[in-house]
């Protein structure tokens, strides 16, 4: 038997949705339109939102949008590669911003509250607006970007900086699980008050050491979780625990930190090929590693200023010449000849 129905409730009612397509243009939409969701194309035309707008949720990735304002109200708003160059104050974003690769992208508005908050590659992007209160912030990429808000509110959740040169602090105070600051050679401290309960990644970062208030975090360098030896104290590595390590991230990572000059001569490597160039002598070498391809470098001089260089090449590499072809980025050595190597 069917459960009756109350006559006196109102009917469902199917949540407005509405695709642009090529035809249509936002310039005709009425004021104060409210809809579940939009999706503009790439192709609309349109360079400003109609004033007004609500919308649950607004997708322009590729779009040609100019500037996000009008007093727009949606949950989340999706602009990845959009010509967009300021989403301007008044404008409200409760769940999600994602403006990914917004090349023009240069202001956000005051006070943004949405949660998540993804500016990666943002190239231009020189500023952040007071107010800011994420619990996922990523930043990766903004490499424009010289400093966080003094009142950045971070809520526990992640901090991506990865690759921002120009940062050279953190906030003061806040609370994150993941934080990453791979690539930014400029933050060496931690202050107290700035707590991560997970993990920090801290490859090519200014750091020496994690402070006493982060003991037992978890380290990351790129990606690949590491010990503070790997992180802070690759001199204190061997080469037979750098050759028994069964992880292969692990142990690139590990060999990087080593170094491969000093590995390749602490684990005998096998030469495979010698000439001379005008840097002077060139040696092509070989490590076998179990589980993973072998470590092949070739040890070139820089006839400038007469420093020597290992750098790790593919393990097909059978000559040096074809090795330091590959390096300048040519597939087929005959094609490289160059008067004067630097």
């Amino acid at each position: 038997m069917s459960p009756r129905r109350n006559p006196a409730a109102p009917a469902r009612r199917e949540p407005a949705r509405r695709v642009l397509r090529p035809h249509e243009s936002l310039a005709d939409a009425e004021a104060g339109l409210v809809l579940d969701q939009l999706d503009m194309p790439g192709n609309e035309a349109a360079r400003t939102l109609p004033e007004g707008l609500v919308c649950h949720r607004l997708r322009a990735p590729d779009s040609r949008l100019e500037e996000v304002g009008g007093g727009l109200r949606c949950r989340e708003l999706v602009l990845d590669g959009s010509a967009v160059a300021r989403i301007a104050d008044g404008v409200r974003i409760d769940y999600r911003l994602s403006a990914r690769a917004c090349q023009r992208l240069k202001a956000l508005p005051a006070d943004l509250r949405a949660g998540i908050v993804d500016l990666r590659d943002c190239l231009a992007l020189e500023s952040l607006s007071p107010g800011l209160s994420p619990a996922f912030l990523d930043l990766e990429g903004c490499t424009a970007l010289a400093r966080l808000p003094d009142d950045l509110t971070l809520r526990g959740g992640r901090l991506n900086l990865r690759d921002c040169a120009l940062i050279d602090a953190l906030p003061s105070r806040g609370c994150v699980a993941q934080l990453d600051i791979a690539g930014c050679g400029r933050i060496d401290h931690i202050p107290e008050d700035f707590r991560v309960t997970s993990w920090i990644d801290v490859a090519g970062s200014g750091l020496a050491a994690l402070p006493d208030h982060l003991a037992g975090v978890g380290l990351r360098w790129r990606g690949v979780p590491v010990d503070d030896r790997i992180a802070f104290r690759p001199h204190e590595l061997g080469v037979a625990e750098i050759l028994g390590e069964r992880n292969a991230e692990r142990r690139r990572v590990m060999l990087e930190r080593f170094g491969f000059e000093a590995f390749m001569a602490a684990a005998e490597a096998v030469e495979l090929d010698a000439d001379h160039d005008p840097g002077g002598p060139r040696q092509l070498l070989r490590v076998e590693l179990d589980g993973d391809e072998p470590l092949v470098c070739v040890s070139v001089g820089c006839p400038s200023t007469g420093r020597r260089y290992f750098l790790r090449v593919p393990p097909t590499m059978t000559t040096c010449h074809q090795a330091v072809a590959w390096t300048a980025g040519f597939d087929d050595p005959a094609d490289y000849a160059p008067l004067v190597e630097t």
